[in-house]
């Protein structure tokens, strides 16, 4: 690795850390360019964002809010990221608008969809015409016990895509079938990639990719060239990692 690596192992849950983490990078990035723009994930992580992320002293109108991966379901299905954020967050909290929040528009077929949300981000960051990589301020991401994040799988195609910013699926081993996600070329253009894992049946998988480095696991393939790397991790699942808690490393 590259980037700039923090180990954090907080106790028993990671709440707090992350949303303390992310009003950090937050309140930073509005500081120097009166924008936020973060993407985040689904699962568990979702769930910790919506339940304390009102709570951050931010401006939330400044920030853009983007899906490192989605399922190509209807917003009010239950396998849909930004239907947790909308029914959890948006349709119970005034304090983020639903204007921060860019979602991945699940009419469209994959390829389409994922050619659509690419248009998105690069009109966000004021690059539709730029062949450059936009640099996200933060992104959030989780892991799978097979290693996978976003929607990059073990030994699926898509993990050698290099031109593509934004990628269709319509294989995923894992159902849905039908998904975009986030390449290695924007995921590692990051100012920040913040993991998050909780559990121990996380433990064996934070050792493959921390410990071990194998390079066969997706999560491991995150390097922000120019940034930082963070992983916050429970007793439980940091339980086979041999790093300090708050130590910055460079790899």
């Amino acid at each position: 690795m590259t980037s700039t690596l923090n180990f954090y192992v907080v106790g028993e849950v990671i709440c707090d850390e992350i949303l303390g983490l992310l009003e950090k990078y937050a309140n930073e990035s509005l500081a120097k360019q009166n924008v936020f723009r973060v993407g985040v994930s689904g699962g568990s992580l979702a769930d910790v964002l919506t339940e304390g992320m009102y709570d951050l002293r931010t401006d939330f109108t400044k920030w853009q809010i983007f899906f490192c991966d989605e399922r190509i379901v209807p917003y009010d299905s239950n396998d849909s990221t930004y239907g947790v954020f909308k029914r959890d967050l948006l349709d119970r909290r005034a304090q983020v608008p639903k204007t921060a929040f860019f979602p991945v528009n699940t009419t469209l077929s994959p390829s389409e969809a994922a050619a659509d949300y690419e248009k998105t981000i690069r009109k966000a960051f004021k690059m539709e015409n730029s062949s450059e990589v936009p640099s996200f301020d933060l992104l959030i991401l989780g892991i799978g016990p097979d290693g996978h994040t976003a929607s990059l799988f073990p030994e699926h195609p898509v993990l050698e895509e290099k031109m593509k910013l934004i990628a269709p699926i319509e294989n995923s081993p894992k159902p849905p079938p039908n998904r975009i996600t986030m390449t290695y070329p924007l995921i590692n253009s990051a100012k920040v990639c913040m993991f998050g894992a909780q559990g121990k049946s996380k433990a064996e998988i934070l050792r493959k990719i921390l410990v071990d480095k194998e390079q066969n696991l997706p999560a491991t393939r995150v390097d922000p060239a120019n940034g930082h790397l963070i992983f916050v991790a429970c007793d439980e699942a940091a339980a086979l990692v041999d790093i300090n808690p708050n130590r910055e490393k460079d790899d």
